[in-house]
């Protein structure tokens, strides 16, 4: 038996392959690579050596991170294209930044909405750059957190944008109490991609009422013990949260051809 037959006795369509028209993604690869050409450079040289973790940045990828990628299709892509489609009042959730490509397609690609990034690195300066800073919040990181410096909270605006950084541990609630009275519809989960991880930032997003009730949310790198974990928020909270569509799919990220492709999550509450 199957891990996915044995965690669901009921039947669930679990879908392995994108099956959206390829006319209608066109769009977004468009708009998405047209906004990785407006950035020439991603490393900042003095925030990389200031960080925690390099940005999530694996030295065997850096001298890729700048190279333009073709029009297959990434999963930013994909997400554009579900907010495009079913969201007209977004509010999107990133965790787990890294130096910031994932997240500048996202609000490249929208005239309103709100957009709302964690992750315990500084902003990389080349994405706070293009960003109009409102105000700031700061607070305390836990004594026992890898993080040294003080968490904060930026609130930006670009344009007609409303932007937040929530540079802090995903570990510390305090963090994710800071999010309180948000209802988030797309929320993307690119962090520590450990098992335990993912099942924290779920409990999170339910203890603070962070769902929205039509939602999508995307994991990427769900590998190994990590679909484990995805199957278990699946089977745990689908009374909670009636989920109609579930895909584990293999698709490019950011780096696009220039790396592996991903193993990628997709839960939603309505049909994509």
């Amino acid at each position: 038996m199957s891990l996915f037959k044995w965690l669901f006795p009921d039947k669930v369509e679990f879908k392995s392959q994108i099956d959206f028209p390829a006319a209608a993604l066109e769009p977004f690869i468009d708009k998405n690579r047209q906004a990785l050409s407006l950035i020439p450079n991603w490393i900042d040289e003095d925030a990389f050596k200031k960080s925690w973790f390099d940005y999530g940045v694996p030295s065997f990828i850096r001298g890729d991170i700048n190279k333009p990628i073709s029009r297959t299709l990434t999963y930013s892509d994909l997400l554009l294209y579900f907010s495009d489609k079913h969201f007209p009042h977004l509010n999107y959730f990133e965790i787990g930044v890294s130096v910031g490509k994932n997240f500048f397609q996202m609000i490249n690609g929208h005239e309103k909405g709100t957009f709302t990034a964690f992750d315990i690195e500084t902003i990389n300066p080349v994405l706070e750059n293009e960003l109009e800073l409102v105000e700031t919040e700061t607070w305390k990181t836990p004594a026992g957190s890898i993080k040294k410096n003080e968490s904060y909270l930026k609130k930006y605006r670009r344009n007609a944008l409303d932007v937040r950084y929530l540079c802090g541990d995903v570990w510390d609630e305090n963090s994710w109490a800071k999010l309180k009275g948000n209802k988030y519809n797309i929320v993307f989960s690119d962090a520590l991609h450990t098992p335990k991880a993912i099942l924290f930032e779920f409990e999170m997003l339910v203890k603070y009422d962070l769902l929205d009730e039509k939602f999508v949310i995307v994991w990427d790198d769900l590998v190994g013990k990590m679909q484990k974990s995805f199957f278990r928020i699946i089977n745990k909270y689908k009374r909670n949260y009636p989920i109609h569509d579930i895909y584990l799919v293999n698709i490019n990220g950011w780096i696009g051809e220039h790396e592996a492709p991903h193993t990628v999550g997709i839960i939603s509450s309505f049909p994509l």
